[in-house]
């Protein structure tokens, strides 16, 4: 079956919200997305599963907008909702939050600064009862409204002065990608391919990139904690870093981290193994996660990251054990590239 047909159920429900006081079919869109991503995983690319996923949230949130359009009246001004983070990058999983923002257009007038929020906060609201968590650090469209002018301004600080600590905390804006609006947004694309042929901004991004260190003994095996591996922080949170960083080097403005790692290989600023090591270790590490995750929903738990290394066949316990080996030794040929140990 085409993955598009998979996808037919959540938008029909998509197709049939009619008012914002009326979204009680959202109650049950976490079980829609549960069935869909487990009839795909035992067929379908898992990569494409997580873009499935991210793509009938997408349809969700500029559903949301028209509502709230309706509700509110005509915006005051051009704007573009903004997904960050791993909905940026089209790769959701079924523990992913909201991460998102709202640019308008800097000439829309005093009346923006308080339509923009509360339209904000419809969304945000809507897609809280979907079942899409809260950003507990709170990157979402109610705290992040804001004129164009003044986004650009912030990444463009960035660039010019990429202090450690807050690069750190914008990560989650370095995966921006328009969703719905009439406001061209390029401009923040182009700010950060700037950067990426800056020296300053590419190291730190490279200290950033190899902070997030493999769970391996000095020895390369596993290291577990209680019997378990959280294989986004040990694993697809390194290769995220990694791709954005080499895409960016390369002047590339890809957004998924398997483009990003091609793009970073065709521009000379990783080698082709090492990307094609990455990409299969991001595949890999991402269906473990997608595994335990439907597991876990299916007994009615919360959506995790840690994998138990004894539920793993012999076969995936030593492929785990040879992608992390891969991760650390692309954030060591990066480390050495970048000088990452010049700055603290």
């Amino acid at each position: 079956m085409p993955l598009l047909e998979h996808l037919a159920e959540p938008l029909r429900v998509v197709d049939g919200l009619t008012r914002l006081d009326r979204l009680q079919p959202l109650d049950g869109w976490q079980s829609l997305l549960l069935g869909v991503v487990r009839r795909l995983l035992p067929d379908a690319d898992v990569l494409e599963v997580t873009q499935a996923v991210a793509h009938v949230n997408d349809a969700l949130t500029r559903r949301l907008l028209r509502l709230a359009e309706e509700a509110y009246g005509p915006p005051p001004g051009a704007y573009a909702w903004l997904a960050l983070g791993s909905h940026g990058r089209g790769e959701q999983v079924l523990s992913s939050d909201q991460d998102s923002a709202l640019a308008y257009d800097d000439a829309s007038g005093s009346s923006a600064a308080e339509y923009f929020p509360r339209l904000a906060a419809a969304v945000v609201d809507g897609l809280a009862r979907a079942g899409l968590p809260l950003c507990a650090g709170g990157f979402m469209a109610t705290r992040w409204s804001r004129p164009l002018g003044e986004l650009r301004s912030m990444f463009a600080g960035w660039v010019d002065d990429p202090q450690p600590d807050a690069l750190l905390r914008a990560e989650v804006f370095l995966d921006v990608r328009p969703v719905h609006g009439d406001l061209p947004v390029d401009v923040l694309d182009r700010t950060l391919v700037v950067g990426g042929s800056r020296g300053p901004f590419r190291v730190q991004m490279a200290r950033a990139a190899v902070s997030f260190r493999p769970p391996l003994t000095a020895f390369g095996r596993v290291r577990a904690t209680g019997g378990c591996v959280d294989v986004k922080r040990g694993g697809t949170a390194a290769i995220v870093l990694l791709a954005r960083l080499h895409a960016l080097s390369a002047g590339s403005s890809a957004r998924t981290t398997a483009e990003r790692l091609q793009a970073g290989a065709d521009g000379g600023t990783v080698s082709r193994q090492g990307a094609a090591d990455l990409i299969d270790a991001y595949r890999f590490l991402t269906g473990l996660r997608l595994r335990v995750q439907v597991e876990a929903v299916t007994r009615g738990e919360p959506a995790g990251n840690d994998v138990r290394l004894d539920d793993l066949s012999a076969a995936e316990r030593a492929h785990l054990r040879d992608v992390l080996r891969h991760v650390r030794d692309v954030q060591t040929a990066t480390a050495s590239r970048y000088a990452t140990h010049t700055v603290t």
